[in-house]
């Protein structure tokens, strides 16, 4: 009897063994990148993990891109890094993950769109053929922007028009005026209205207000209307879509099942409430809105990453 209980001993002893080795193979979740990017406004730093001004993406892992996007905003404010329990950062990684698992979640610097293969020379301004709206009377700094649509050029090398474009959505944010990355910004002269924008490489392009029309919309060859930017202005979410603060344009997915009015009525709601109401559904991989699954009752919002065309 004694031999016999020994050896149930040590078979229950060599299962448990199985067990936690199997538990300590299993692969850990893959990772899944958020659909939206997160901003960080000026250089930062959360103890050793040097984090610079500009658009981040950010990889979940057991987490929601909603919950990661909060962890990191209350993270951004531990720049002594000194996490709460149980997370920790790792700095080489820019990673953070609950102690002693793999739940957690990981930032990465997005970079700009890459240049046009031929950049205009010194000299030889270059006009973008896209305009960019500003939606109400703005200003950064003592430079004012009225609103209405503006024109974009290049002054100098090194920048596409979607990078200015994309820069001057970002500059809007910064209403007192100190710019990232060294950027400056000074008025046009004479009666122009806009401004012109530099940084210590001698990067440049300019602003400047061509009407004062934003416009009310164009529809488009399969029937869905864009219906110009519209602006989040602060980092938000609606359910599981992370909607960072900027600027967004607006498109209804038929022009006769909902106007660019509602579109843009409906979206201010669900900010308002971080959620779709029944019968509403979200795809947040593709930032949809429809008022039922496949329905045409909709509307769709993506970052403004250009000016809209005039």
């Amino acid at each position: 009897m004694r031999v016999r209980a020994m050896f149930r001993t040590a078979l229950t002893i060599a299962a448990l063994g199985l067990a936690a080795a199997a538990m300590t193979a299993a692969p850990a979740s893959a990772a899944t990148r958020c659909p939206a990017t997160f901003q960080v406004l000026h250089d930062d730093h959360i103890g050793a993990m040097s984090l610079p001004a500009g658009a981040y993406t950010v990889s979940v892992n057991d987490v929601s891109c909603a919950a990661a996007s909060t962890l990191f905003s209350r993270f951004l404010e531990d720049y002594d890094g000194h996490l709460p329990s149980p997370w920790v950062a790792n700095a080489s990684k820019r990673s953070f993950t609950r102690s002693g698992s793999s739940t957690g979640f990981s930032v990465k610097l997005a970079a700009y769109p890459p240049a046009p293969p031929t950049p205009p020379t010194p000299g030889s301004p270059t006009v973008c053929p896209a305009t960019f709206s500003v939606l109400h009377n703005d200003g950064i700094g003592d430079v004012s922007f009225p609103k209405g649509a503006y024109r974009t050029t290049l002054l100098s090398r090194g920048i596409s028009c979607q990078q200015a474009s994309t820069l001057f959505s970002d500059f809007l944010d910064d209403a007192d005026g100190d710019l990232p990355d060294g950027w400056r910004v000074a008025a046009l002269s004479g009666s122009a209205r806009g401004g012109v924008f530099r940084n210590a490489a001698g990067t440049s392009f300019q602003q400047q207000l061509t009407t004062a029309r934003t416009g009310g919309g164009g529809t488009s060859t399969n029937g869905s209307v864009a219906c110009g930017p519209f602006r989040v202005l602060h980092n938000d979410h609606i359910g599981s879509l992370y909607l960072p603060k900027g600027t967004y344009d607006v498109y209804t997915l038929s022009a006769d099942a909902l106007s660019c009015s509602q579109a843009t009525r409906q979206f201010t709601s669900f900010l308002n409430a971080a959620k779709v109401p029944s019968p509403w559904v979200i795809d947040a991989a593709t930032g949809t809105f429809t008022r039922g699954a496949g329905s045409d009752t909709g509307f769709r919002v993506k970052p403004a990453t250009r000016g809209t065309i005039s």
